[in-house]
């Protein structure tokens, strides 16, 4: 529940004292003014929410954020209404206490909530909150200091799931993603798979941090640790420490995943072999089976000092065939059914993986060159990655929100939610002043008995 709700509840509940008095008076005939106080009261409230289904960028509050808004619209009425019918110190008591709940609400929504409602903070930067960046989400170019290997990267780029800005209180699971080589650290292709898996799983997806493992545009490093700069450590130390300072993630491992394409398949393999404590899911697309493989000499005699030892400790088949997995670790590997060069490569270090016990998917992508396996490859890995997520309530689905069904965006469930809710509180008041009407109405006849019978008896 949102800040607006947990504020509104509260004032509700602080005005349980009047409201108390207000059922007592009426009892006794004495509150015609506070009936009235009442229904232009609700109607204010019901024209509020309405404001806020249409001009609010974020309208859906979901889980009870609605009926916490209502108590709040039926209590503090009430209050009011006990205000201008009390007497003396009750009076003046009753007149402060309003006052108080009022200026609490004023301050603390323009204070706390007005803020939140127009931008969300992450990686230390504001977010704007709108109906677009709601829809398809955002994108921030972050910097991610190399403090333990000192590789000098590119700056990373991140999206930010929609799902996640409807509720920044919120964690979500994690992507550390690298594209190929050449390449640049950017969306492009990640957003293109979200957008056409649906919106659903876009609002469900992830946090996805596009890391640069290539330095530059030209260069083709090992992932490992060499002269070419520590790369292993800025992926498996510097990346992982920035995500847990800067983003709100889950920090079990079965929600972090290492995915890649091409040379950054290779190193998703690689890394997630290695460095199994840090990720339980790894994507690998269209990925070799060894750094450098088109030039395994150069690449052994420039980057392992001529040592085939050391080298092959590096190939991701390797590392799998001599390290014990304790705890379970999900793969994707995909590959183009025309890329006669690397399909080879991807079902060998697939076939690794599933003999050192990961739960493993390989596909091959039909009529799909090396290029052409990147967009469906990256369908295919997220639209199971977010579905295990949402299953295991890593995500809280989207289908949860409070009366709402899974494609409705933000404004038409808060539309949706303000329509249950006045119909709530309408059903609340007219059920309510139809008790006090009709004991009103009854009080009056036994009145009226009482006098006959005084006449009677005069």
């Amino acid at each position: 529940m949102g800040t607006l709700a947990w504020l509104t509840l509260a004032l509700g509940l602080l005005a349980a004292y009047p409201v108390a008095r207000f059922a007592a008076r009426g009892w006794r005939f004495q509150a015609g003014s506070t009936v009235r106080v009442v229904v232009i009261g609700q109607v204010v409230g019901l024209a509020f929410i309405i404001a806020w289904c249409l001009f609010a960028p974020r309208a859906d509050l979901g889980g009870i954020g609605w009926f916490a808004i209502a108590l709040a619209s039926v209590a503090i009425p009430l209050a009011l209404g006990d205000a201008l019918q009390s007497a003396g110190r009750l009076r003046v008591l009753s007149i402060a206490l309003t006052a108080l709940i009022g200026l609490t609400g004023v301050a603390a929504g323009a204070l706390t909530v007005a803020p939140t409602l127009a931008t969300a903070t992450v990686a230390g930067k504001a977010v704007p909150v709108t109906e677009q960046t709601l829809t398809n989400g955002a994108q921030l170019t972050v910097h991610i200091p190399p403090t333990a290997s000192g590789f000098s990267a590119r700056d990373a780029h991140l999206f930010v799931p929609p799902g996640w800005l409807r509720d920044p209180s919120s964690t979500r699971p994690v992507v550390e993603m690298m594209m190929g080589q050449p390449g640049n650290p950017t969306l492009g292709a990640t957003l293109d798979a979200l957008h056409g898996i649906g919106g659903e799983r876009l609002d469900d997806a992830p946090f996805i941090l596009v890391v640069d493992q290539l330095g530059n545009i030209k260069a083709n490093p090992p992932c490992s640790d060499t002269s070419a700069g520590k790369l292993d450590t800025y992926l498996s130390k510097d990346v992982p420490a920035w995500i847990r300072g800067n983003l709100p993630v889950s920090g079990d491992r079965a929600n972090w995943a290492i995915a890649g394409y091409s040379h950054g398949g290779e190193c998703a393999a690689y890394l997630g072999a290695k460095h199994p404590g840090i990720w339980a899911n790894v994507v690998s697309i269209s990925g070799p089976d060894k750094p450098g493989e088109h030039r395994p000499n150069y690449t052994r005699d420039t980057y392992y000092g001529g040592s085939q030892a050391t080298y092959a400790a590096t190939w991701p088949e390797n590392i799998l065939a001599a390290t014990h997995y304790s705890q379970p670790t999900r793969a994707i590997f995909v590959t183009g059914a025309l890329d006669t060069h690397f399909r080879p490569q991807v079902e060998a270090t697939a076939t690794a993986a599933e003999k050192a016990g990961w739960k493993v998917t390989y596909w091959v992508v039909p009529d799909s060159t090396h290029t052409q396996a990147l967009e469906p490859g990256l369908k295919t890995a997220y639209n199971q990655l977010i579905g295990v997520w949402v299953a295991s309530g890593a995500v809280a689905a989207q289908a949860d929100r409070l009366l709402c069904t899974a494609d409705q965006n933000a404004r038409a469930c808060g539309l949706t939610q303000a329509g249950s809710v006045a119909g709530t509180v309408t059903i609340v008041d007219l059920s309510v002043l139809a008790v006090f009407l009709g004991a009103q109405l009854l009080l009056f006849f036994r009145r009226g008995r009482r006098l006959r019978a005084d006449v009677d008896a005069a």
